[in-house]
């Protein structure tokens, strides 16, 4: 209980910066409620009237539950006359709908402009967290269930925020509203009313308990949905070759399943709830007729007193069942609000550093440095152990060895996407983590195997990141990547847009434009991931040839699986189980028979021979 009030108190907090607006709001929806009990007040006053006039003749032509209650009235209450200035009634009935009307668009327009930029808000919110967030977040969330988080549970929280405060305020100011207009009727038949609100209350309660695990297990089993959507559009081509429709279909039967039965579990519960209740109003009001047809009958209320009684108490339902089911979407939101909060709550990348160089110099140390993923498990395995190694700023170094070997997650570390779990990492003598992330970042840039395009234009692709794009500077890395080229064969040039992650161009053009980027960044530290082993020959050698351009006075770290690429190095460092195993030129390492000449050799065995 105590948490579910700190998260709404928390998400009411939400809309303190619009302060102003969401008091017109509440107060307009409080004016349309209160008029509504006001407009059944003038119940009361129209029989009265009527009675004072003598126009019964008009009462069988009423209609409805208003036709029934005056069939009672003539039925055990007699006439009575007096004079009244029947111009006032009309004129009050006018003005309170114009009222009505002014109110009730204020308040509607007010709730859906507040309830959006909440939404709005809050998505702003754990989008700028999720872009600050350590990678150690994404390495054990999947994609799409943090998609869900944004998406559909932002969505839900609108609904335990002003919409249930304006459900709230409304249902609640009409019920009292007509509470008031029932005592002010007749005390012993309103109290009567109310001896069956602590059995509500309870029913509400309990009810409400079960709607909330039910919410919390629909957002997982949402999740899951997506995620298999994901999974299955995405690798559609997995799928399709090793023949897993099937599996696929299955797995999403089965979530689907999961999905609608906690739809019919809520629907269900929800249903019992407000059935129940609306079971006790009945009761009630059969039991208040019955003794109210006898208190008119012994003179005890006037016959429009009597009307106006049971207009209230009838009327008085239909904001009784809002306020019982207000429960759900409350539930439904905490529900949702507990996950938007505790993405938003994540803790963020550690960022003490306070060194914010415009340029470095590119010598990096790292001094018996050792790593692990899961840092809370103190025996899980170690990914990199005791590694050592000078790299001299405009060295080229090259990291071979088998998969597994730890040369990925070492480049993982130059621009602490991880931090070291042991030893530490210098930048021109600074350890990394005093430097500020966002300049430390800025010393870096980054082609890897597999290219990330966004759906933008080309010239937004390669200036990516800069907030103020050169147009020449853009054209002159593209020349410098060999793009230059195939750009300008697009139907609009720099200006077309590269589609979803570069669909448009092939893998050796999508590799030249990354090279482009990273000549734009213009870096002095150069990370090079398997940038070329995707790559058909032909592609390779304009790739290649971009590179050369791209690595010239930079400090370069190239990880390649394909040898040959890299016998050019200044140094080639093998890596095996996480550890610096060998050191040296590519002659020397040969020369020296040890695990590099074992791998160049199996690579050559590998290779067809080359045709006459």
């Amino acid at each position: 209980m105590q948490h579910s009030r700190h998260l709404f108190f928390r998400l009411v907090s939400q809309f303190r910066r619009h302060g102003a607006i969401v008091a017109v709001t509440l107060l307009a929806v409080g004016v349309a409620s209160a008029t509504d009990v006001l407009l059944i007040r003038q119940l009361q006053n129209v029989v009265d009237a009527m009675r004072a006039t003598s126009v019964e003749q008009m009462a069988p032509a009423t209609t409805g539950i208003m036709g029934l209650l005056q069939g009672w009235v003539d039925r055990f209450l007699p006439a009575q006359a007096g004079h009244v200035d029947l111009w006032v009634i009309p004129a009050t009935i006018l003005g309170l709908s114009v009222m009505r009307m002014v109110s009730s668009f204020a308040g509607d327009y007010g709730s859906v402009w507040l309830s959006s930029r909440v939404q709005a808000d809050l998505r702003e919110q754990m989008f700028a967290t999720i872009m600050r967030l350590p990678s150690r977040f994404f390495d054990t969330t999947t994609t799409s269930l943090t998609q869900s988080r944004v998406a559909f549970d932002a969505s839900q929280v609108s609904q335990a925020g002003l919409n249930v405060l304006n459900v709230a305020v409304r249902d609640s100011v009409a019920t009292v509203g007509y509470l008031v207009l029932l005592f002010s009727i007749d005390v012993k038949l309103a109290l009567f009313c109310m001896a069956t609100m602590p059995i509500i209350a309870i029913i509400v309660t309990l009810a409400g308990r079960r709607m909330r695990h039910l919410s919390k297990s629909s957002q997982q089993a949402v999740g899951e949905l997506t995620s298999v959507l994901d999974e299955s559009i995405g690798g559609q081509r997995v799928v399709k070759i090793f023949g897993g429709q099937d599996y696929e279909q299955t797995r999403f039967v089965d979530v689907v399943k999961r999905n609608r039965q906690l739809a019919v579990k809520h629907a269900a519960t929800s249903a019992m709830n407000s059935g129940i209740i609306m079971m006790l109003v009945g009761i009630t009001l059969s039991s208040v007729i019955y003794f109210a047809l006898l208190r008119a009958q012994s003179g005890a209320i006037t016959p429009g007193a009597f009307v106006a009684f049971m207009g209230a108490l009838m009327a008085m339902q239909s904001p009784i069942k809002n306020l019982t089911k207000i429960n759900e979407p409350l539930q439904r939101g905490l529900a949702a609000a507990e996950s938007v909060f505790g993405l938003i709550d994540t803790p963020l990348e550690p960022d003490p550093g306070q060194a914010a160089p415009v340029a470095v110099q590119g010598n990096l140390s790292l001094q018996n440095v050792n790593f692990r993923y899961n840092t809370d498990d103190p025996d899980a395995p170690t990914a990199l152990k005791h590694v050592s190694l000078d790299i001299k700023a405009g060295e080229t170094v090259a990291l071979v060895g088998g998969s597994g070997g730890g040369k990925t997650t070492l480049l993982g570390l130059l621009p602490r996407f991880y931090d070291v779990s042991g030893g530490q990492i210098l930048l021109d003598g600074v350890d990394l983590r005093d430097y500020h992330l966002l300049a430390l970042r800025r010393q870096f840039a980054l082609v890897s195997q597999d290219v990330i395009l966004f759906n933008d234009t080309v010239a937004a692709n390669i200036a990516y990141g800069d907030p103020a794009p050169d147009q020449a500077r853009i054209e002159a890395a593209a020349r410098a990547a060999y793009a230059h080229d195939f750009i300008m064969q697009m139907p609009q040039g720099y200006a077309t847009a590269a589609g979803q992650n570069g669909s448009r161009f092939s893998g050796g053009q999508r590799q030249r434009l990354a090279i482009a980027r990273a000549l734009y960044k213009d870096a002095p530290i150069l990370l090079l991931d398997e940038a070329t082993s995707a790559l058909d020959t032909e592609s390779e050698r304009q790739v290649q040839a971009a590179l050369e351009v791209l690595m010239r006075n930079r400090t370069t770290i190239v990880i390649a699986h394909r040898l040959s690429t890299i016998e050019s190095a200044d140094r080639i460092v093998v890596m095996q189980g996480g550890q610096l195993v060998e050191s040296g030129s590519h002659a020397a390492l040969l020369a020296s028979g040890g695990a590099y000449a074992r791998l160049h050799a199996s690579q050559l065995s590998r290779e067809p021979a080359p045709q006459a």
